[in-house]
Parts: structure tokens; C-alpha cells; sequence
């Protein structure tokens, strides 16, 4: 695989993903083209790929989520890498590790032991949440766990479950019996578990979403019996940052798609990568790359360190990676044109795959809530923690660590003011669009407290969200400043520089977005003052022209990067040293080198 066709996840992880075993080898056999056939095939009939599913279990692939050796590392990279080539097999396999979260978090060693032998001997686990009549409110949830000697027994329907008609291990939410305390349960597939009829889902056609019933099952709690909720919620604070990843490698899976389709496509004498208006699609879509990337990448490595602690950064990546992937097949779309609608060119299943990540593990509606609460507290002055890039570097450093570790870690929540890091990080870099972010979260949080004073924000929930919004894909911009920049990498730990086509892609994406979100702070400015002029209270800087002025040489480079001969563009790849052998895919292969300016040196 060469530095053009690495995933944005894996160059930019701190990690070399020859030292993530087997992920190597998986990304060797998805990217075998007999595998992508049969996947589309798995796809255009409707049915699990049960023969690449096999094989992956073969290379060993159970290991990756086998409560006892999962990491978050191992389990964030594998989500990149299926979803790049497949959002069926990537939730397929993703669900498992869900699913057995809980087991590291309460679960009893007896319990890991019996999920690992299932995952070893060929099954999988299933997560059973969700409720028809009941939807995200889990505390209507009406499956009940009778006690009996030796347990409980489950009756109950759960729908639309991930695996839910062939996976083995069924984890599930359950009220005990009539009282309103919850419980998380290990049941087993049996005579009394009837699997429900599939469901015709627009995304992820091939995946196994259907409906269980339970008719006196037998169960055992995972911790405490009324523990159910808090463990549940633990899950989730770890497993949201999974859902980046999934979004990442969506991202970059349409990216490599789209520029291999504009630099092949001859319509008016040369590929039409070369038109103008085709370039900006795909500049956009490797800005967006990045930017869902760097935040996915960041999630991981502090969930790894700090365990649940990390919910924040989780909430982050698990609302604006799929926020900002979906506008990056979007993009993809626009250049494939009417073949991103043609089933046999496989661009449609990506902007169908896409859709389905911004409601797995909770809806955008839920995140928003959960970071308009932290806004907030950030609004109070709440936050004592200063920058917090002592503890960041310290995670991007951390090797990777089993997740029945991690998941057990109860530290202090990992949330330091965005406006203090970008702060921070300004100083280091002296790039005005840095400061510019800085300015924009001051100022988003100056309006925050503002909203609270007069009333506005616990009367506007819309508001509130549109402001959470904001601050989720600032942090994205962040993560990347911090990944890809070459002063501020030092700040995160991180040695050396990112590749020369992602720092260009940085510095589009801080014009391009920065200068949306400017708008966008202006905007809720505007609507919270009605009778003032937006743009012009308390004297605040053009935000929007310190962000633009990123975009015109970043634009050049990653056009550049776009047309420039295969020779060429490994040349610049390598600038940043002689290929090692601690690669992204373990092949000698770094995919780091020098600036954007030398990306672009051949215009000059």
C-alpha cells in the first residue's frame, strides 16, 4: 500500500499499525480485490458475508475484541479499516466489541473466559437495547429479568438488534422484574430465544439488523443486578469513540474512491481532476479526512489512557467524525456524479453506509445534549485543569492496554477549556488562523454565559444545541492542529511531521471550516441579541478573514498533490525520511514528509 492510499487514521496515529497485530494482515485482505468483489456481492443480495467473516476469523481477528486482549487501540483501528471497504462487515464485526464492553467494565473472569471461547470457536455477541415502542429512553425499557435460583430468566423483544437472528452471546438490558432498577445480562442463544425477521435498512444492507425474543431465558447479571444504567452509561462514555472510527475509515474509504475515479475519468481531454470545481470537491473531502481522523485518533488514545475519564473526547468524536464524514461523501458524490446513484459502481453503498453511524450508540440529538452540558460548564468557569497537553502526550505515548484494564479506571474527567488548549497552541505555531480559533471559543463561551444570564439558554434547547455543534467540530480542528501541525505536534508529544498532503490539508480545513464556524458563532450571536448588529459587540476580531487566509496556499498544495504524477508524489511523501520498517501497514511505508509548501514546490 503506498503513502497515497493509507487511510488518514492510520497515518496519523501515534502508533505504527505494524505494531497492532493482526490489523496488518486484515488490511491486506480487505484490500485484496477478490475480497472487495465479495463484499458488494454480500451486498447486492442482502446476506452477511459469512465467507470474508470466516477469513477475517482465520487471520484472527476474535483476538481484536476478546474481552480479555481487546484494547481500544485494536478495536478503533479495526473499525476504521472494515468501514473503509464495507459499512456491513464493519458493524458486523464492530458490534462485538460493544457488546463486551460491559464484560471488561462488571463482567466476572468466569464471564470473559465463557465470551472468549464463543468469540475463539467462531461466534459473536449482539447488544440488545433497543425497544420498539421506547426508542433511545432506555429507562422505559420493558424486557424483564425474573430472579430464579441460579439467576434470572428474560422475556421480553428487543428490535433492531446488530446480529440479533446469529450472534451468540446476547447481552441485554432488562428491568428487574417490576421494579424501576436495571440490569445488564449474559444470555446465550437457545431453544427460548426465537430470532425475529430481518429489517430492510437503507445503510448496511448486508448486516444482520433484526429482533429477539425472549420466552424465560436464562441469564446471569453482568455486576451488580441494578447496576445495569451505570455500567450501561460507562459503555458508552468508551464505546462512542469507536464510532469515530468507523466514521474515519467511511471518510477515507469515499475519499480514495472519489480521487482514483477524478484522476482516471477523461471527459474533455484530460482527467477531470483537473477541472477546477471537481479539485475543490476532492480538496474538501481530504480536508474533512483529516479533520474526522485526527478527532477519531484522539479519542482512542485517551480512552486507552484514561478509560472512561476520556467521555468527552468520545462525545466529540462520536458527534462531529460522523457529522463531518457524511459531508465528506458528499463530496465524494459530487464527483462520481449520477455513478455515486449506480449500485454497480460502488460509490452508492458509501452514501448509504454513511448515514447509519450518526445513530448508532445514540443520536446526534443525544450527543448534542451531553455537550451542550459540558459548554456549559466551561460557560461557569468550572474547568481548573488549564491546557491538559501534559496528560494528551502522555496518552499518545501510552501502548496500548486491555480494555478489561482501561474500562476499570475511575479518574477525573478529562475536559480542559478548548479556548485555554487553542491558547496554547497559537503561541507554539504563530498561525493567525490558530488564534483566530482560540477567539472563536472564547467567544462562543462568552455567549454561552450570556444565553445562561438572560435566560435564553434553558429556555432554547435548538439554540443550545447549534452552540454544542459548534464546539464539537472546533474540537475537531483542534485534534488535527495538534496531529498535524508541525510546532504543535510537539505540545501532543508526537515526534517528527505528519504527511506533507495532511498538513495542506490542515490548513484548508482551518480556512474552510474555521471560517463556517466564525459564521456560525456569528449566527447564534445574532439570533440571542436580535436588536444588535452581528459581528460588531464588544469589539471582537474578524474571525472569519483570519480563517480565510488559510485557504488559498492550501488550496495550490492539495491541487498540486491531486495532479501530480505517481513518481512525483511518492517523492514528496518520502521527504520526511527514509522509509522504516514501523510503517502505517508494517511495509517500510510512512506516509510523513515535509511541509505543504514542498507538496506544492513543483508549481513554483
Amino acid at each position: 500500500m503506498t503513502p497515497d492510499e493509507t487511510s488518514a487514521w492510520q497515518r496519523l496515529c501515534p502508533l505504527p499499525m505494524a505494531q497492532v497485530d493482526p490489523l496488518p494482515a486484515i488490511a491486506r485482505h480487505l484490500g485484496h480485490p477478490d475480497t472487495a468483489r465479495r463484499l458488494a456481492a454480500a451486498d447486492a443480495g442482502r446476506t452477511p458475508p459469512d465467507d470474508v467473516l470466516a477469513e477475517l476469523r482465520e487471520i484472527g481477528v476474535a483476538a481484536v475484541y476478546d474481552p480479555d486482549s481487546a484494547t481500544a487501540v485494536h478495536v478503533n483501528a479495526l473499525n476504521a479499516q472494515a468501514a473503509r471497504h464495507s459499512g456491513s462487515l464493519a458493524i458486523t464485526l464492530g458490534v462485538n466489541a460493544l457488546a463486551l464492553l460491559p464484560l471488561c467494565i462488571a463482567g466476572t473472569p468466569e464471564q470473559r473466559d465463557r465470551a472468549g471461547a464463543v468469540l475463539r470457536d467462531g461466534g459473536a455477541a449482539a447488544m440488545l437495547l433497543t425497544e420498539l415502542a421506547h426508542g433511545s429512553n432506555l429507562a422505559r425499557t420493558g424486557t424483564r429479568a425474573d430472579p430464579v435460583d441460579g439467576g434470572y430468566r428474560l422475556t421480553g423483544e428487543k428490535q433492531l438488534i446488530n446480529g440479533g437472528t446469529r450472534h451468540d452471546l446476547l447481552v441485554t438490558l432488562a428491568r428487574l422484574a417490576d421494579t424501576d432498577r436495571f440490569g445488564l445480562f449474559l444470555a446465550e442463544r437457545d431453544d427460548t430465544v426465537t430470532a425475529l425477521p430481518r429489517w430492510r435498512t437503507l445503510p448496511a444492507v448486508a448486516a444482520d439488523i433484526s429482533g429477539v425474543r425472549f420466552a424465560g431465558t436464562p441469564a446471569q447479571p453482568i455486576g451488580a443486578p441494578g447496576d445495569g444504567l451505570t455500567i450501561l452509561q460507562l459503555t458508552l462514555a468508551l464505546s462512542r469513540g469507536g464510532i469515530g472510527s468507523l466514521a474515519s475509515g467511511a471518510a477515507s474509504g469515499a475519499l480514495a474512491q472519489a480521487v482514483r475515479y477524478a484522476r482516471e475519468r477523461d471527459v474533455y481531454g484530460e482527467p477531470i481532476v483537473h477541472l477546477g470545481a471537481i479539485a475543490e470537491h476532492l480538496v474538501r473531502a481530504a480536508a474533512l479526512d483529516v479533520l474526522v481522523a485526527a478527532t477519531a485518533v484522539k479519542a482512542t488514545f485517551l480512552i486507552n489512557a484514561l478509560g472512561p475519564a476520556a467521555a468527552y473526547a468520545a462525545a466529540v468524536a462520536k458527534y462531529a467524525c460522523c457529522e463531518l464524514a457524511e459531508q465528506a461523501v458528499t463530496e465524494g458524490r459530487a464527483v462520481l456524479g449520477s455513478r455515486a446513484l449506480v449500485e454497480e459502481f460502488g460509490y452508492a453503498a458509501r452514501v448509504r453506509d454513511v448515514l447509519l453511524y450518526g445513530v448508532f450508540d445514540g443520536t446526534r440529538h443525544i450527543l448534542l445534549d451531553q455537550l451542550q452540558w459540558r459548554l456549559e460548564r466551561f460557560a461557569a468557569g468550572s474547568d481548573r485543569s488549564g491546557d491538559g497537553y501534559r496528560v494528551l502526550a502522555e496518552a499518545y505515548s501510552r501502548t496500548p492496554q486491555p480494555l478489561v484494564r482501561a474500562a476499570r479506571l475511575r479518574l477525573r474527567p478529562y475536559a480542559p477549556g478548548p479556548a485555554a488548549r487553542a491558547a496554547t497552541l497559537a503561541v507554539r505555531t504563530g498561525r493567525p488562523a490558530v488564534a483566530a480559533l482560540g477567539a472563536l471559543l472564547t467567544r462562543l463561551v462568552d455567549l454561552v454565559g450570556e444565553a445562561r444570564r438572560d435566560g435564553r439558554w434553558a429556555a432554547d434547547q435548538a439554540w443550545r444545541f447549534a452552540a454544542a455543534g459548534v464546539l464539537a467540530e472546533a474540537e475537531a480542528l483542534l485534534a488535527a492542529v495538534e496531529l498535524i501541525d508541525p510546532e504543535c505536534r510537539a505540545v501532543a508529544g508526537l515526534p517528527g511531521r505528519a504527511a506533507a498532503r495532511d498538513e495542506a490539508a490542515l490548513g484548508y480545513a482551518l480556512g474552510w471550516r474555521g471560517a463556517d464556524l466564525a459564521t456560525r458563532v456569528q449566527v447564534l450571536a445574532a439570533d440571542l441579541r436580535a436588536d444588535r448588529p452581528a459581528g460588531t459587540a464588544h469589539g471582537h476580531p474578524d474571525l472569519v478573514g483570519a480563517f480565510a487566509g488559510e485557504l488559498a496556499p492550501a488550496r495550490a498544495a492539495l491541487r498540486h498533490w491531486l495532479t501530480s504524477p505517481p513518481a512525483e508524489r511518492a517523492a514528496t511523501d518520502a521527504l520526511a525520511g527514509p522509509p522504516t520498517p514501523d510503517g502505517p501497514d508494517g511495509d517500510g511505508v510512512t506516509g510523513r514528509s515535509a511541509t505543504a509548501d514542498r507538496l506544492s514546490a513543483g508549481m513554483r
